[in-house]
């Protein structure tokens, strides 16, 4: 089976050249500006400033963004301004971003993930200035937003822009936090058929402030017990795993809607983080110059 493997290898280099079936890197747009070092805990069981919501863990204040991190996700965050890229002839279009607020999570709960645990705050007018494929995710957000009894896309609307693409959606849920409104869910992404596992598996928020004014995302590994640690296909898979059709790669619908059938009947303490932990941090946020 193996030889048969590297053959596909070899097709999928040249079909999608984009590596060995691996998940893109994020985009890492700009020169990044350290504005805050990390914030270690400030305070315990206490409620993130200016705002009505409470909830146990470590208060993050900077700027006009605040939010608490759950007491088990992590201790910290490092707040980060990250430089605007404009459009130019040879910038690939999702690299292309305006000036934007990026906190990554210190010491959270799950170590050696693919993706960084972070809360991105972009401003919406000016990245759709900026990057016009981003104005049609946004515009897909709202909709949700604004209708919430519909059926869910194929694919949600998603920030930070990848070079990938989102693989699969599980777990939906509308959520509101302190200045608006959005949406969870579990996804990955990837550029090749791969497996859902847990170095690539990730909980998002994608949500808008109430006046339009902010985009707000966030990216927090997670994992889920019969999922294989990583992609690699002679990793041993729990023994309540959905297998992974190596042999046939272009036959991986079955895979993914099996997982996502599992994922959506895991108790939200059964995940690493627990769901109810990672929604409280979501649903502390504010942002103060938000109505």
């Amino acid at each position: 089976m193996k030889n048969k493997f590297l053959g596909l290898i070899g097709i999928l280099f040249a079909t999608l050249a984009c590596g060995l079936i691996a998940p893109a890197a994020p985009a890492q747009p700009g020169v990044e500006t350290i504005v805050a070092a990390t914030f270690q805990a400030l305070t315990a069981a206490a409620p993130a400033t200016q705002t009505s919501y409470e909830a146990s863990g470590t208060t993050i204040a900077i700027n006009n963004v605040s939010f608490v991190i759950p007491t088990g996700i992590g201790n910290g965050a490092q707040a980060e301004t990250i430089d605007a890229v404009p459009p130019s002839e040879d910038m690939p279009w999702w690299e292309i971003a305006p000036t934007y607020n990026k906190y990554l999570i210190q010491n959270y709960a799950l170590a050696n993930t693919f993706h960084e645990p972070a809360v991105y705050v972009y401003p919406v007018d000016e990245y759709i200035q900026m990057n016009k494929d981003v104005a049609d995710t946004v515009d897909k957000l709202r909709t949700i937003i604004n209708t919430p009894s519909q059926s869910m896309p194929e694919y949600l609307p998603f920030l930070p822009t990848f070079n990938a693409g989102q693989v699969f959606h599980s777990n939906e849920q509308s959520l509101a936090f302190q200045s608006g409104t959005g949406i969870r869910f579990l996804t990955q992404y990837a550029q090749a058929p791969y497996p859902v596992n847990n170095h690539s598996l990730f909980y998002t928020f994608q949500g808008i402030t109430n006046d339009g004014v902010y985009y707000v995302s966030a990216i927090l590994p997670i994992n889920a017990v019969f999922l294989s640690p990583d992609g690699n296909p002679d990793t041993p898979l729990p023994a309540d795993g959905v297998p992974f059709n190596w042999e046939n790669f272009e036959n991986t619908t079955q895979h993914f809607e099996l997982v996502k059938q599992k994922l959506n009947v895991t108790d939200s303490n059964a995940f690493t983080p627990s769901l109810i932990n990672l929604d409280a941090l979501i649903q502390s946020i504010l942002i103060t110059d938000a109505p």
